[in-house]
């Protein structure tokens, strides 16, 4: 760490932090609970205004987040407050372990109209602490490795996580497209077929994304209990809009596209959105044309079912050479992101 972090309670309210940062008002850090939800999705809203991340949360959303079996209610969510107004908040989620470490991802964020105050630095200590609770409560002889993503854009965020030793790692693009005038799809090559998801796939699924992902960077296995919460059981997950591809006479996953749809999107901006929220090919079938059919089938299938455009993730350096295949189907780059870890 280029400096040590700040060693604070969750209760504990702060004057002053360095010689850098002098607040008017105290500021104190307490436990989220499902009774700030509203005040919390109030804060995200006023934060989207400003930053135009393109995220956007509802009730249900953070309802859902707070209900992840890895979470520990009371710990893992902590807000900012200025007497009874929250001006920020950060999370922090246990991953896994992967690696050598134990993999957490952490997230947060300040009120624009507050930012430059400290508050920043106070919530970046906190939830560097509580990272460090976690680990130890998971594998105490291992390091931790911390996670979190930001635009690329942001500077004031970079140069706040880079005060707390948290530097550029990877970079990564969100990419869309508009479904009005889509290509004919290209159809699954000759030893395989393609395959509307059905929930007696969900393990299978499962077991092929953690094979075509398992060499990626700052991967992590998703577990049975991870995978069913975060995706199957999701209220975000479509899968009557995902899809595998099998081996032709079997019923080999070695491929698949799941589909996501943000409610909360659609009001904030009025317009269906769908998002691939995985799209992989085990590395033994890579090359063949399978994320190429698996996409082109898809993008039909979401304008059919009423969405205006799609959007996806890709890291920049992705060795698959997926970015080329989303731009042969239609996407642009629209956004730029940095991973930045510690």
């Amino acid at each position: 760490m280029k400096s040590p972090p700040i060693r604070l309670s969750n209760n504990q309210a702060t004057h002053r932090l360095d010689a850098r940062y002098a607040l008017v008002v105290d500021i104190r850090l307490r436990p989220l609970t499902r009774g700030d939800i509203p005040v919390w999705v109030d804060l995200m809203a006023r934060i989207e205004d400003v930053d135009r991340t393109g995220e956007h949360f509802g009730v249900a959303d953070l309802e859902e987040e707070m209900a992840d079996p890895d979470v520990v209610v009371g710990k893992d969510f902590v807000g900012a407050f200025d007497g009874p107004d929250m001006v920020g908040f950060y999370s922090v989620l246990l991953r896994g372990v992967a690696r050598g470490h134990v993999m957490i991802q952490v997230e947060g964020s300040v009120l624009p109209s507050r930012r430059g105050q400290g508050i920043g630095t106070l919530l970046v200590a906190g939830m560097v602490e509580r990272a460090a609770e976690v680990r130890a409560g998971v594998r105490r002889e291992l390091p931790a490795k911390l996670t979190i993503a930001g635009l690329t854009s942001n500077l004031a965020q970079r140069d706040l996580l880079g005060s707390a030793g948290m530097g550029p790692e990877r970079w990564s693009f969100i990419m869309g497209t508009q479904l009005d005038h889509l290509p004919p799809p290209e159809s699954a090559p000759d030893g395989y077929g393609l395959r509307t998801y059905d929930h007696s796939m969900a393990d299978a699924v499962r077991e092929t994304h953690n094979r075509a992902f398992r060499d990626y960077p700052n991967f992590t296995p998703w577990s049975k209990i991870a995978w069913e919460h975060n995706v199957t059981a999701s209220r975000s997950f479509r899968p009557q809009l995902s899809f595998v591809v099998v081996v032709d006479g079997s019923d080999e996953i070695v491929a698949y596209l799941k589909t996501v749809e943000f409610e909360a999107d659609l009001e904030a901006t009025g317009r269906r959105e769908a998002y691939v929220g995985g799209i992989g090919t085990v590395e033994e079938h890579r090359r063949q044309g399978l994320a190429t059919a698996l996409l082109g089938h898809s993008l039909h299938a979401y304008r059919d079912a009423g969405f205006e455009e799609a959007a996806l993730s890709v890291d920049s350096e992705n060795p698959t050479g997926a970015l080329g295949v989303y731009e042969r189907a239609g996407f642009k780059v629209e956004s730029r992101w940095t991973d930045y870890s510690l």
